[in-house]
């Protein structure tokens, strides 16, 4: 597995360097935006905070002060016809009483590259590149497990090609390669990665409606060999544009997984998004996600999740803006090899964050986050309480 993630690595470089959201949610929904109005922008930033439970323990709950720091870039460039953009950013931290089983010095880093190309008035391709090492659980892309553990390497590597036939029939051909891999000992089996092959058939009934049919295959293999599944989706679906500001995008079908180790099932798959302008000032997001996943639990063969969330944006003034998210998450574990029983878990996460600009370019920074586990196993019940401030400059 260790040798799979490296290729993926290597795909993901070899894809920015030639060039430049997997079952993740990165690929719901999403939205070939490309802001070429800063073409280049450096950040860095300094913060202090406090983490109530560092380790997302059940029991020993010790908080933690701790500083952290962060620099980043991104890069946008193009014309109508091919663009691109560039970001990375790394942000240590340093917790002063870390728990016995964490390191003081924790590093995260996050890099993406996507691009697009109109190879001709009927042909266009894109890829989409993302990378990260980092500890704390994701939930935009839907693919780590909701607690900390250590840290991870997440990599997804997508590229599709767009083919108009008539001016109402189009399809959508892409390839999706994902991979999680855990630092920590009590998931290493867990590591995992993920092979999608998709052709979507896209019918412009109207100005503002799509109609979508979809074939996927996904074939994901893991360090364990007890999860290796093969999974077939059909689905049906809809794009609507409900009001020049908002737009929808909603898939529903089942999936047909067939496991090495857990015999076969079908069942119900659904995802779908909202992404709403109130104005320029104000973007919200809303994306669903039903359908099995990676149970991140050894010894269960199944885990079928419930994922939903909102995340907002809002320009108070030009100096004062806000943002926040509330993600919900409900798990059920079943089909256990294991003298253990089925469960069911369900996780709340949010966060409210604020930004005030002092100077054009330097900005004085605050937020909360709030995550609570309640499991059907005690051993996973947790809540866990984060705080921080601190400030920013961006040339």
């Amino acid at each position: 597995m260790k040798k799979q993630l490296s290729l993926l690595t290597a795909a993901a470089v070899i894809g920015c360097a030639s060039q430049a959201s997997a079952q993740g949610l990165l690929n719901i929904g999403r939205l070939d935006d490309f802001d070429r109005s800063v073409p280049l922008a450096v950040t860095v930033g300094l913060s202090a905070g406090y983490d109530s439970n560092p380790n997302s323990s059940s029991f020993d709950t010790n908080g933690s002060t701790y500083f952290g720091a962060n620099v980043g870039v991104d890069y946008n460039t193009g014309d109508r016809r091919t663009a691109y953009n560039f970001g990375l950013v790394y942000s240590p931290l340093y917790y002063v009483d870390a728990p016995p089983n964490q390191n003081d010095y924790i590093h995260n880093v996050r890099g993406s590259f996507n691009w697009r190309h109109q190879y001709s008035p009927r042909l266009t391709l894109s890829n989409s590149a993302y990378l990260a090492y980092e500890v704390e659980p994701n939930f935009g892309i839907g693919a780590s497990v909701a607690r900390r553990n250590q840290n991870y390497f997440y990599g997804y590597e997508s590229l599709a090609a767009t083919y108009m036939w008539t001016r109402r029939l189009s399809t959508v051909t892409s390839y999706t390669l994902f991979g999680i891999s855990y630092e920590s000992d009590d998931l290493k089996g867990e590591d995992m990665l993920s092979h999608t092959f998709a052709n979507e058939f896209r019918y412009a009934w109207s100005r503002v409606d799509t109609l979508a049919l979809t074939y996927r295959l996904q074939l994901a293999s893991y360090d364990n060999g007890l999860g290796d599944f093969t999974s077939n989706y059909l689905l049906v679906g809809l794009d609507h544009k409900f009001a020049p500001r908002t737009t929808g995008s909603f898939r529903v079908g089942a999936e047909f997984r067939d496991r090495e180790n857990f015999g076969s099932d079908t069942m119900p798959y659904f995802e779908g998004s909202l992404a709403h302008s109130v104005s320029r000032r104000t973007a919200v997001r809303w994306y669903t996600r039903i359908g099995m996943e990676s149970t991140d639990i050894g010894g269960f063969g199944d885990r079928y999740s419930y994922r939903t969330g909102l995340t907002a944006n809002h320009q108070f003034t030009s100096r004062l803006s806000a943002n926040t998210g509330l993600h919900y998450i409900h798990d059920i574990y079943e089909g256990s090899s294991v003298d253990a029983s089925n469960f069911d878990e369900d996780v709340f996460a949010f966060s409210l964050g604020a930004n005030y600009n002092i100077y054009r370019n330097v900005t004085l920074n605050a937020g909360y986050s709030l995550t609570v586990s309640n499991s059907g196993n005690e051993f996973r019940d947790f809540d866990r309480h984060m705080f921080t401030a601190g400030i920013g400059a961006r040339f």
